[in-house]
């Protein structure tokens, strides 16, 4: 769902409710995270540090002055088919978003997608692109890698046609992100 962009959450200078982690691109979208939504994730991927595992992002799509991304939920992707090197989306994880968005978060937009890389490093694979540019190839769209092992993590996003790292924002409550 496209809002109104709200005047204060894209102000960053002093403010002690929100951290600018990584290398923020002038030429590309700001993605900002919930710190609550941020922890959640980094706790679902320690779930089974044996194989990988993922989720979908879930929030707004900002347009009005500035644009950027606000992720404020997290899904975990049901029905997936997880192994030690690889996670598959099967038609029933695409189904179970679907149905779980519609009723769940109904004003929420797939801002993108989250895996773990037990063990490997940060960094998206052939296939991982692969996912991203069939599945995820909004300009606006985002991935998030957990490695739980070495307890690292980074973003991914659409940058000159490309898929590149990139840093983001992260939230408090404290700046009134709404539900």
């Amino acid at each position: 769902m496209i809002e109104p962009l709200p005047k204060t959450l894209p102000v960053l200078s002093g403010s002690p409710d929100c951290s600018v982690i990584g290398t923020i691109h002038d030429d590309a979208l700001p993605i900002y995270i919930r710190e609550a939504t941020l922890e959640q994730i980094l706790d679902y991927s320690e779930r089974d540090p044996s194989q990988e595992i993922g989720g979908f992002l879930l929030g707004g799509l900002h347009v009005d002055g500035s644009e950027y991304i606000e992720i404020r939920h997290f899904l975990p992707a049901f029905d997936a088919r997880s192994r030690a090197a690889s996670l598959t989306f099967t038609h029933e994880t695409w189904a179970r978003l679907t149905r779980d968005v519609d009723e769940q978060f109904p004003d929420e937009v797939v801002l993108g997608w989250h895996h773990t890389h037990p063990n490997f490093g940060i960094f998206l694979s052939a296939y991982d692109l692969f996912i991203h540019r069939h599945f995820f190839s909004e300009p606006w769209q985002v991935a998030l890698v957990v490695d739980p092992h070495r307890q690292e993590f980074g973003f991914f996003q659409w940058r000159h046609e490309e898929v590149v790292d990139c840093g983001f924002i992260c939230v408090g409550e404290g700046l009134g992100i709404r539900d």
